[in-house]
């Protein structure tokens, strides 16, 4: 998969998501497309598929660090439930976080993913499932993160049978997160561990 966040918005939250075609791999088939909303605080970004209806929306807590995603019209509502919310960790340089949500395909089970960065250039960053690899994101160009006129694109490779539009959430917030140190959030607490900042399987 390849996310790529576009050179040319007044928000910096557009993206479009792609897959290599199988005939050939410099063809890329979009998946998903991602706007966002111009001077909106909680840096909501609606996600569409590739016949632009919408999906889900992923949007910020406006006083706080957490991340969440809603159904298309439900963010706004207090009663509603995100699908997954995604939780930084405490670290000054690298990616850090959790996304948290209820596993369909497992009944409905709790399930951790533990996002975390390999270098402080955040060149590489693994994704993983009670301690399995399950994804890598790199960053493709590392010069267009020092340019203004242009946007950074990320490789995400996934495990089979990773829910698509679970990855792309992800690459979704590393970008968002890509000129900032990681805080820490309290709304989605790691289970396991004594520090705050590991996750089910301790990964730091």
């Amino acid at each position: 998969m390849v996310v790529k966040q576009h050179t040319k918005t007044w928000t910096g939250g557009d993206f479009t998501i792609s897959t290599r075609s199988e005939e050939d791999s410099s063809v890329l088939e979009t998946l998903f497309t991602v706007d966002g909303e111009v001077a909106s605080f909680s840096q909501r970004r609606h996600v569409r598929d590739a016949s632009g209806l919408p999906i889900f929306e992923i949007r910020r807590k406006r006083a706080g660090v957490t991340w969440f995603v809603h159904l298309p019209g439900d963010s706004d509502s207090e009663d509603a439930k995100p699908l997954a919310t995604i939780a930084p960790r405490l670290h000054p340089l690298k990616d850090k976080f959790d996304v948290h949500f209820k596993n369909a395909s497992a009944n409905g089970e709790d399930t951790v993913l533990e996002v975390r960065g390999q270098d402080i250039w955040k060149y590489r960053t693994n994704v993983y499932h009670n301690g399995t690899l399950v994804m890598v994101a790199k960053l493709t160009d590392m010069v267009s993160v020092y340019l203004p006129i242009k946007r950074p694109k990320w490789d995400l490779e996934v495990a089979e049978g990773f829910d698509l539009s679970l990855a792309s959430t992800i690459g979704i917030i590393l970008a968002a997160l890509l000129y900032q140190s990681m805080m820490h959030s309290r709304s989605a607490p790691s289970p396991g561990g004594n520090d705050p900042g590991e996750g089910s399987s301790g990964k730091q």
